[in-house]
C-alpha cells in the first residue's frame, strides 16, 4: 500500500466519524436554539480542548478525542445553572417534557437524514444500474413456454403499464392476479410482438416439491446490467428508499444478534468500523460516502434504543413523564443510568475484543 493511499484511509476515518458526530450533535444544537434553548458548548471530541471560538453565547471547539463530541445546554442537569450572559427562560430543565423530546430525538433523527442526503446526492451524481426485462431463460412448465416469449426479448409492458426494470415484473403479474395478461416485448431485431398469457405458479417451491411459488411468468433475467442517469428530483424517493433499506437492514441485524440468531462473535465496534472505512477509501469517495451513510443509520438507530445513558434512554423517561406529567424520581432515573452505563460498557468491551481478535 502506497503513504498516499495509507494517508487517504487515515483522512476518511477522520472525516467519516468527525463528520456522523457532528451531524448528531448538530441536530441537537438546531432543535434547542429553535425553541429558544441555551447551548453552552458544542464540542467535537472529548478531552483537551484543542482549538476553540465563541459565537453568539456558545463555545465551539475541538478536542483531542475524536470519537465522540457533545452539546452542553444551559441547565441541562440543573435548572438553578444558568451561566453568565443566559436568561432563566433559555434553561432546558425548565422547558416542557415535549420540547425537550424533541431536542433529544433530533440528534438521532439528524443522522438518519444525513444518510437520506448521502443516499439522494450519490444517487443523483452516479445515477443508477438496473437489471433491464430481458428475458434470460424460459423456465418449463412456467407460463411463457407456451408462448412466443424467446430469449433475448426485453419485455416492453404488461397490460399497457410501461416495464423498465426487472423488478418491475413481478407487481404486475400479482396485480393481475390469475387472468391473463397481455405483454408486449420486443425482439433482438427491432420487431415487436403482443400476446396474452396466464400467470401460474411453478410446482416444486422447495427440494422435496411441497407447496407453490407465487404467480409468474415462468422467465428468469438475462443478468446483464445497464445504467441510467437520475434526474435532481427523481433520486429524492430514490434516496429515501436506499436509506431505509439500510435502516431495515440495520434493524434486521440488530434484532437477529438480540434474539441470538447471530453470534455475539460477530459484533463489531470502532475499530471495525475504522477499518472498514480505511478500505473503502482505496475504492474511492463514493463508497466511502456510502459507507458513511450505513454508519450513520446505525448510529441513528443505536442511539434511539431505550438504554439509559443514550438518547432513546432519555426519550423514554421523557415519554414517562409527559405520560404521568410527573418528572421520573431523581434515584430510579441514577439506578437506570448506572445500569445502562454498565450494559454499554459491556458491549462495547464485547465488540472491542472481536474487533482485536478478529
Amino acid at each position: 500500500m502506497t503513504e498516499g493511499m495509507g494517508m487517504a484511509g487515515v483522512a476518511a476515518v477522520v472525516l467519516v466519524f468527525g463528520g456522523l458526530i457532528m451531524f448528531h450533535e448538530l441536530g441537537h444544537f438546531i432543535a434547542a436554539r429553535a425553541m429558544g434553548i441555551g447551548v453552552k458548548t458544542f464540542s467535537l471530541g472529548f478531552g483537551p480542548v484543542l482549538f476553540s471560538f465563541v459565537r453568539g453565547k456558545t463555545v465551539w471547539q475541538l478536542a483531542a478525542l475524536p470519537l465522540g463530541g457533545f452539546v452542553s445546554l444551559v441547565g441541562e442537569t440543573d435548572s438553578a445553572d444558568i451561566p453568565e450572559g443566559f436568561r432563566e427562560k433559555e434553561s432546558f430543565a425548565l422547558r416542557p417534557a415535549r420540547e425537550r423530546f424533541l431536542v433529544i430525538a433530533a440528534g438521532p433523527l439528524f443522522n438518519l437524514l444525513l444518510a437520506w442526503l448521502i443516499c439522494w446526492g450519490l444517487l443523483y451524481v452516479n445515477g443508477r444500474n438496473f437489471i433491464p426485462p430481458v428475458v434470460g431463460g424460459i423456465i418449463e412448465g412456467g407460463a411463457a413456454a407456451s408462448s412466443p416469449l424467446r430469449v433475448g426479448d426485453r419485455i416492453l409492458n404488461i397490460d399497457g403499464t410501461a416495464v423498465r426494470r426487472w423488478l418491475d415484473i413481478a407487481p404486475l403479474v400479482r396485480q393481475a392476479g390469475d387472468r391473463d395478461v397481455v405483454v408486449t416485448a420486443q425482439r433482438p431485431d427491432g420487431s415487436s410482438v403482443v400476446f396474452s398469457l396466464t400467470p401460474r405458479p411453478l410446482p416444486a417451491a422447495d427440494s422435496e416439491g411441497k407447496g407453490t411459488r407465487p404467480l409468474g411468468l415462468g422467465i428468469r433475467a438475462a443478468g446483464e446490467m445497464e445504467h441510467e442517469d437520475v434526474s435532481f428530483l427523481q433520486s429524492l424517493p430514490g434516496g429515501l428508499t436506499e436509506a431505509g433499506n439500510m435502516a431495515v437492514y440495520t434493524w434486521n441485524a440488530l434484532t437477529d444478534i438480540v434474539s441470538r440468531r447471530v453470534s455475539f462473535d460477530n459484533v463489531g465496534g470502532p475499530i471495525l468500523i475504522a477499518q472498514a472505512i480505511y478500505k473503502q477509501a482505496d475504492r474511492g469517495a463514493a463508497d466511502v460516502l456510502m459507507l458513511a451513510a450505513l454508519i450513520s443509520v446505525n448510529l441513528g438507530i443505536l442511539n434511539l434504543l431505550p438504554i439509559p445513558v443514550l438518547d432513546g434512554g432519555h426519550l423514554l423517561f421523557l415519554s414517562a413523564e409527559m405520560a404521568t406529567r410527573r418528572k421520573v424520581p431523581e434515584h430510579i432515573r441514577e439506578k437506570a443510568v448506572l445500569a445502562g452505563l454498565a450494559l454499554l460498557i459491556a458491549l462495547v468491551g464485547v465488540a472491542t475484543f472481536n474487533d482485536l481478535t478478529r
